[in-house]
């Protein structure tokens, strides 16, 4: 049943009701999907850091009972639906479950402001005597008695659940804080003075046997590794090497969010999950949270994951993210979601000796148009602990070993100074950063590095805060200007008079700030965009004496030619013919990200732009070329400086398929808000333009359909679909357990086998498939199987 809230010991209620499904509702039939309900109210979370008062509980008690009218309302209207996790901090709503067919059904519910569509995030590691505490100066804040080491300090790990048994998480000498621990039904056993949270957040249906335990034997290792580099014991004994993590004394907190088995990935999460275990770590006191996952960034007002790190931060907890690994594919603007969320401090990835590592994901954030990374931390061969059976200990690299030795240093800063925000704390690390270099010994730019290595003997005594920590002017035309205000106050011991300067690192463009500032108040920014494209990086620079803050910027110098061409409406779904032949020839390249999709290819033959609108949010929108040379990209903006983000490229970006990475004429968005959006079918170098054909598609959630329509003198399939048209590429088939290459012709699948009784296994994807990335769950979603025993005439 419902938990209603007593108004004592608000936090240990709020607990319950996030974590209460009721499991009501009427047996579920057909396939289904879960999603996020959100009401009009703000999240508890919005209100600040303090969450005990007695307005805050009377608030409390009218979302819970808003809530439970709207719940009324959605099983009255949908007897089918059933209601899981209850969202009061980080949003307002709860999670469905329901047939996906009445999802637009759910959105007319009285009381329902808007439904988040549930997407999958896998981890953020990429697999690799070395450790990071003592590059960033974490021992330096421990104290000689290690006084300050984290004591009393919670770190949440929201990740692939952790291995309390580890000896590196060795809990000789701590005794559980008051109100702990908290765990789920049936977890207790798992708890330990040490790892003082136990709590599993699996989605319905998942039947695998190890999905609702907070750590799995067969597959979870990665939050084991991650919350080693936070808070692992002191001098724990890593096969004779002595290490630490960087808030040894700290507690643990383990919130298994991934709890889906991906062959090749390890354990995957859904965003509802996420949110889920984002809420349960603030209701259950934790003060910095890390989340060392991601997946390309779509628009954030689509990510409830992003909303309920913003809340995080708001309610007082430090959500520390990784910014991703995706630099080396992708290039500029690929950091992704979550560490789009302004609120986040999202974390990039240097080696021990303070150069970029070559895979760390780099802004601006390519949708939003973020700054971002905020700060940069150890990530190349970090030694941690594993599982046993994963060896103890090992080595491995990512934004995802940088990210805990940020949650670690937050900890500390926390510890030492209470009274610090969490925006504070983010600038006192932001702002007193190492810079760090590329290969040689340039410094790289701020869009890699954010603020730099965190030094926390810095950060310790940053003397000024700033807001905000970074700056985004964003996309400027030649010539044109821009201005923001820096909100300067005294951390202790830097009030007065700052000289100020503005230190482009390079770019077309030009940053002004007054000489001198003024500690408190206030520094006007001023930027000028030259004359040419490019990105402008840099920092304002406060200095007095020795001591020097800064502060990193961006912004981009463009001049888009799409908005000087004509454009053809696109009104509705649909196979249409169009010429390249005799269109204007204007754009050559496209970002963010900036990588290109094709192996280097530009584009110097004439294009044709075409545009269609959205009138509301909906799952998906794309085009496939399906002849001709013509190669499609989706814009924002009417700017090829602007792409939709990854699924704008014209590559397929699915990472569970084997075609990942590889050319494709497909383009497309994915969760888009409503709004027009910019087709582009341009010509590749080398390529004559020319007439070409493409389909055209909105909301494309159904893999094609799939029927045996022959069996004489060998297998034929039909395979049909209604959104973008099924791939012929992604066709698949076994006879007998045995590979055979299928034949495709015009929606017919030939298999060749010989008289007699057969099984086979057809699968078949649809062109929205070469655009579902991480973001889109389940794993294939638009990919139909057929299992059936044929007999061959």
């Amino acid at each position: 049943m419902t938990t209603k809230l007593p108004l004592a010991l608000l936090a240990a209620a709020v607990a319950a009701v996030c974590l209460a499904g009721d499991g009501l509702g009427a047996h579920d039939a057909g396939p289904t999907t879960e999603v996020v309900v959100t009401l009009k109210a703000p999240a508890l979370a919005s209100f600040g850091r303090s969450l005990h008062s007695p307005a805050h509980a009377g608030y409390l008690r009218r979302l819970d009972a808003a809530q439970e009218q709207a719940i009324r309302n959605v099983r009255q209207a949908l007897p089918q639906a059933r209601i899981r996790w209850r969202f009061h901090l980080v949003a307002d709503g709860f999670a469905v479950v329901l047939p996906a067919s009445q999802l637009d059904e759910l959105a007319r519910v009285p009381g329902v402001a808007e439904v988040w569509s549930n997407v999958a995030y896998p981890s953020a590691a990429a697999v690799a005597d070395n450790t990071g505490e003592q590059v960033i100066g974490a021992d330096k804040l421990w104290g000689a008695n290690f006084e300050t080491a984290g004591n009393g300090m919670k770190i949440g790990i929201i990740d692939d659940g952790l291995d309390a048994s580890h000896p590196y998480f060795n809990s000789d000498g701590f005794q559980y804080p008051p109100g702990f621990p908290k765990t789920d039904a049936g977890d207790a056993k798992y708890a330990t003075p040490k790892v003082i949270v136990q709590r599993t957040f699996t989605p319905p249906g998942e039947t695998w046997k190890y999905a609702k335990t907070p750590f799995d034997p067969a597959n979870s290792f990665h939050a084991t590794h991650v919350a080693g580099i936070a808070a692992g014991d002191l001098n724990g004994d890593a096969a004779g090497h002595l290490i630490s993590g960087v808030a040894p004394n700290a507690y643990l907190g383990n919130y298994k969010a991934l709890t889906v088995p991906t062959p090749g990935f390890g354990l995957d999460g859904n965003s509802t999950e996420i949110a889920a275990a984002i809420e349960a770590a603030v209701a259950d006191g934790m003060n910095v949270i890390n989340l060392s996952l991601g997946e390309p960034e779509v628009q954030p007002q689509r990510d409830i994951v992003v909303a309920a790190i913003d809340a995080a931060a708001q309610a007082g907890v430090v959500p520390v993210v990784a910014a991703g690994n995706d630099f080396d594919d992708f290039g500029y603007g690929s950091v992704g979601s979550p560490g789009n969320a302004p609120g986040a401090i999202t974390v990039a990835a240097s080696t021990l000796t303070g150069q970029i590592a070559d895979f760390s994901s780099a802004g601006p954030t390519p949708v939003s148009l973020q700054m971002k990374p905020d700060v940069t931390a150890p990530g190349a061969s970090i030694l941690s602990s594993l599982p046993a059976s994963e060896g103890t200990w090992g080595l491995l690299s990512g934004t995802s070993m940088a990210t805990p030795h940020v949650a670690g240093a937050a900890a500390l800063l926390e510890e030492r100074h209470p009274t610090w925000t969490v925006d504070q704390i983010k600038s006192a690390l932001e702002q007193t950063g190492d810079p760090v270099h590329d290969a040689g010994s340039l410094e790289v730019p701020t869009t890699r590095e954010g603020g730099g290595v965190i030094d926390l003997a810095r950060a310790d005594n940053p003397l000024v805060f700033v807001s905000p920590t970074g700056l985004s002017f964003g996309e400027l035309a030649p010539g044109a200007t821009g201005s923001q205000t820096l909100t300067l106050s005294d951390a202790g011991g830097g009030a007065g008079a700052w000289s100020a300067t503005a230190v482009v690192q390079a770019g077309p463009g030009s940053v002004s700030v007054p000489a001198a500032a003024t500690v408190p108040g206030t520094l006007p920014v001023s930027v000028t965009a030259g004359s040419k494209p490019g990105d402008v990086t840099g920092f304002v620079v406060l200095t007095r004496g020795s001591d020097v803050r800064r502060v990193p910027f961006w912004f981009a110098v463009v001049a888009p030619k799409l908005g000087t061409e004509p454009e053809v409406a696109l009104t509705r779904p649909g196979t249409y013919t169009g010429s390249t032949a005799g269109g204007p020839s204007k754009v050559t390249s496209y970002r963010y990200p900036t990588s290109a999709p094709v192996g280097g290819t530009t584009f110097t033959g004439p294009e044709r732009v075409y545009k269609f609108t959205l009138r509301s949010p909906v799952a998906n929108a794309g085009v496939v070329v399906l002849s001709g040379s013509a190669v499609p990209h989706v814009v924002l903006g009417a700017s090829e400086d602007h792409l939709a983000g990854y699924t704008g490229l014209p590559m397929d970006i699915n990472p569970y398929r084997e075609q990942y990475g590889t050319p494709r004429p497909v383009a497309g968005l994915v969760l888009p808000t409503a709004g027009t959006y910019q087709v582009v079918f341009d010509t590749p170098t080398g390529k004559r333009p020319g007439p070409f054909t493409f389909r055209f598609w909105v909301g494309d959630t159904k893999p094609p359909a799939l029927r045996v329509t022959s069996t004489a003198g060998g297998i034929v399939l039909s395979a049909t679909d209604a959104g973008s048209g099924v791939d012929p590429q992604s066709v698949t088939a076994t006879v007998d357990g045995r590979k055979v290459t299928p034949a495709w012709k015009s929606g017919r699948i030939r298999l060749t086998a010989p008289p007699g009784r057969h099984a086979i296994v057809v699968t078949a994807a649809d062109y929205q498939e070469t655009k579902n990335m991480e973001d889109v769950g389940p794993v294939l979603p638009n990919t139909a199987t057929l299992r059936a025993t044929v007999t061959v005439r």
